[in-house]
């Protein structure tokens, strides 16, 4: 008798719990959400699909008063699409249809200007491949390695993806 009773209380203090604490366990809406997205791929086509991923995410975001620092880590051949132009560079044969460099070019200064979305390149890639930092857009920020800072990001609760 004195178990039933004892579980009786028990379940109703759970219960109480649950209906008097409903958001007890989950994450709360005033927690800032970190994202990275790691761009070592040189697709146009994946990159803008990567923008595209990165605008619906800040846009939801915005529109429900979550805060966020979203941040794409650049290396290898995706460093292409965070230059001014790409003249006098490994990558100024390469030929991105203008109706898509356009998209890539637009949608990025429109991240980093309505969304705050941080960007950095990787200071290897660009010695590697001979690219001027001068080359790199305003809003670029250069870091040591990319491999190095999508460890810190992880270390520092930040989500990775990758676009496929």
């Amino acid at each position: 008798m004195r178990w039933r009773g004892f579980l009786r209380g028990f379940f109703l203090v759970v219960l109480t719990g649950v209906l008097l604490f409903p958001t007890l366990g989950r994450a709360a809406d005033d927690v800032e959400r970190k994202v990275m997205y790691h761009c070592d791929f040189g697709s146009p086509k994946r990159v803008d699909a990567m923008l595209r991923n990165i605008y619906n995410l800040v846009n939801y975001y915005t529109t429900n008063g979550i805060s966020y620092d979203v941040r794409v880590v650049s290396n290898s051949a995706c460093v292409q699409f965070l230059l001014t132009d790409t003249k006098g560079t490994k990558f100024a044969s390469k030929k991105i249809p203008p109706k898509l460099s356009k998209s890539i070019r637009e949608r990025m200064q429109s991240l980093v200007d309505g969304y705050d979305v941080k960007f950095e390149q990787c200071s290897i890639t660009l010695k590697r491949t001979n690219t001027p930092k001068s080359k790199l857009k305003p809003f670029v920020r250069i870091i040591n390695s990319g491999q190095v800072r999508v460890v810190e990001l992880h270390d520092k609760g930040y989500a990775y993806i990758k676009v496929k």
